[in-house]
């Protein structure tokens, strides 16, 4: 799992009980993302705004020491101060309501379209209430994933990586697939 995150750009799916050490790997993707793409932004999405609090809250710790203060922030749902933390971030914390609303009209905005990470937290959710927003936030950062592809070739500031992470959920395989994780055969 190491290799394929911090080695890699490709997509990921991760599917593991609570607790096992899942946001370790979206650590190590954001990690390989910041070595490999200077420019890049990471987006971490999640359906409970208290995980978005509680993400933020460590990784402005854990990653304070090689980010400046202002380049890992939790947005607050306001559009216009989203668009100016968003346009000096590094790493983006928010809920997938929050990404919906920022992500709906990507075109005209170069931050959003300067995501090269896209984590989304708690697929297992896919199932509930949350389910068609979150379908929508993964659908559209497919999409910009493959229009930067089609627009920019194979640099790392065309790319969008997109990982999941999820409890165990028994169709792994068609939400990988979905996402564009590369099948291990």
């Amino acid at each position: 799992t190491f290799h394929e995150l911090f080695k890699t750009d490709r997509n990921a799916l991760i599917c593991a009980p609570s607790g096992s050490g899942k946001t370790a790997c979206a650590e190590f993707a954001i990690l390989r993302m910041l070595v490999t793409d200077p420019r890049g932004k990471a987006v971490y999405v999640t359906p409970k705004n208290e995980t978005a609090g509680h993400t933020f809250d460590s990784w402005k710790t854990r990653f304070g020491s090689i980010l400046q203060s202002d380049q890992v922030v939790k947005l607050t749902g306001e559009t216009a101060s989203d668009l100016r933390l968003l346009a000096g971030a590094k790493i983006i914390v928010c809920t997938v309501k929050q990404w919906d609303s920022l992500s709906r009209r990507w075109r005209q905005r170069k931050a959003v379209q300067a995501v090269s990470l896209c984590i989304v937290d708690d697929l297992h959710f896919l199932g509930g209430d949350v389910g068609p927003s979150m379908e929508v936030v993964i659908s559209r950062m497919r999409y910009i994933s493959s229009q930067k592809q089609q627009n920019g070739g194979k640099s790392a500031s065309a790319l969008l990586r997109m990982v999941g992470l999820s409890a165990s959920i028994a169709n792994a395989r068609e939400v990988g697939e979905w996402m564009g994780v590369p099948s291990k055969g």
